[in-house]
């Protein structure tokens, strides 16, 4: 094995596991206050209406992060943009855990929203764009693999200091992991095509031969990301978001972040604790159940990743599999809700085994692939302001699906709340079948000229794999 090859090797690996660290901190911070909020009102009062506020002030600064991290990226590069969100990681986890009034908590809770949009935006453009075309899918999943992770290691620290009721701490942890990505971020490049964007292709070509162990397969993606940069210029304009072509990827990337918020995985992630104490556990043993089916998530989605099954199967049909996984899991449990006794054993059976299934289901599915159908769809020149649009759309639903879930509940229970996302899933089946093209083994170059002269994917017909 020679030097610059085993340096490309660590270099790309070393790429892979900041981003994913980025991602560990979206998990652990959004996941945490799930936890965390139990034992705020000890030290801090708070009012439903404050209690509500802390919980949705992060995904408010989750829509300005993601919205402000895209042209921010197209512009500074990738690299500097992840930068950035380690820094704001470590200052909102560090003013979080030592506020001493609610709106001082309310104000950092923002700012980790604001860290959290620019990682969702991020991680999966610089993973994607790093990546070789036939294991884009499986890289790009890490990162809702380590999504999952942050968000299992949030559960198992706060079941752990639950015993404490040291909910400052929850928060201060996240610095730790933040300041690591600082530091690592300032160790990597930007990726090949921000790179030639940016007007640096010898940077991009060198990047490329590092992180390809096939020198013609570096020389020929890299010919493939300079063709079509001169293409745009030759043009003598920019891609505009008014372009009809444009549009009409925003909308189908828009469409597509909604739906997967209209499953309802996050009344499970923000409510599972309250929504079991409420059929009869105690607050210990709903956190403990969160952390055991965190770690079942990590287990499914490693598989998912090792076997490269979006990469084998397709965007498509794993994200209808998901769908039908996901209405079944909600329905039984909003069927066990309607019709089994209020804390009642079989209630609390059913209701264990269907947030298993729904939450593997799409730790499996619809969280990785959502995000690697976005990273693969939108054209260079725009893909950070086109990703953070999308993004914006998926943090929206998050909102309102977190904010009108407790509302929704007290006004119709559990049952029919959870019946109700079930239908959204058998509703969102039919749309995604005739209007998502399928994009694997494709290039990121080669999408973008097929999308820009209006030509479809026809579902059920993968486009032919290329020479490698």
């Amino acid at each position: 094995m020679s030097v610059p090859a085993a340096r490309g090797r660590d270099s790309t690996r070393r790429a892979y596991a900041l981003a994913a660290l980025a991602a560990v901190l979206f998990g652990y911070d959004n996941g945490i206050i799930s936890a965390a909020i139990l034992f705020i009102p000890e030290q801090l009062p708070l009012t439903p209406l404050l209690k509500g506020t802390v919980v949705s002030a992060t995904v408010i600064g989750a829509m300005v992060g993601a919205l402000g991290s895209g042209p921010v990226a197209d512009h500074q590069g990738r690299q500097r943009t992840l930068l950035l969100a380690g820094v704001v990681f470590t200052v909102g986890a560090l003013g979080a855990g030592t506020a001493p009034t609610v709106p001082v908590l309310v104000l950092f809770r923002f700012i980790l929203g604001l860290g959290i949009g620019i990682a969702s935006v991020m991680v999966p453009v610089y993973l994607a764009e790093m990546a070789p075309a036939d294991v884009r899918g499986a890289i790009t999943s890490l990162n809702q693999y380590m999504i999952i992770v942050g968000t299992a290691l949030a559960a198992g620290i706060g079941y752990l200091l639950a015993f404490t009721g040291s909910w400052r701490w929850m928060f201060l942890i996240g610095v730790f992991p933040a300041v690591v990505l600082v530091a690592g971020m300032l160790t990597v490049t930007d990726t090949p095509r921000s790179l030639v964007r940016r007007g640096q292709p010898e940077r991009a070509r060198a990047l490329l031969r590092q992180l390809r162990r096939d020198p013609d397969r570096a020389e020929r993606e890299f010919a493939e990301i300079v063709a079509l940069e001169r293409q745009r210029t030759e043009a003598g304009a920019a891609v505009r978001l008014r372009a009809r072509w444009v549009r009409r990827l925003l909308v189908l990337g828009a469409m597509l972040a909604v739906f997967q918020q209209i499953t309802g995985i996050n009344t499970i992630v923000y409510y599972a604790p309250s929504v079991l104490e409420s059929f009869g556990l105690s607050k210990l043993t709903a956190l403990l159940f969160t952390f055991l089916n965190g770690l079942v998530n990590i287990g499914t989605i490693a598989v998912m990743v090792q076997a490269k099954v979006v990469d084998r199967w397709g965007r498509k049909p794993v994200l209808l599999a998901g769908l039908v996984g996901m209405s079944a899991s909600l329905f039984a449990v909003g069927a066990a809700a309607l019709v089994l006794p209020a804390h009642s054993g079989a209630l609390f059976a059913v209701a264990v085994a269907a947030f298993v299934v729904f939450t593997n289901t799409f730790s499996a599915t619809w969280g990785p692939v959502l995000w690697v159908v976005l990273a693969e769809i939108f054209p260079l020149a725009l893909r950070g302001t086109a990703m953070a649009v999308a993004t914006l759309f998926n943090w929206l639903t998050d909102f309102f699906v977190s904010l009108t879930f407790p509302t929704f509940t007290a006004l119709a229970g559990a049952g029919v709340v959870f019946v109700a996302y079930a239908a959204a899933g058998v509703a969102i089946f039919p749309i995604v079948w005739w209007v998502v093209p399928e994009t694997k083994q494709r290039s990121l170059e080669s999408l973008e000229i097929s999308f820009r002269a209006a030509t479809r994917l026809r579902p059920g017909r993968p486009p032919p794999r290329e020479d490698r």
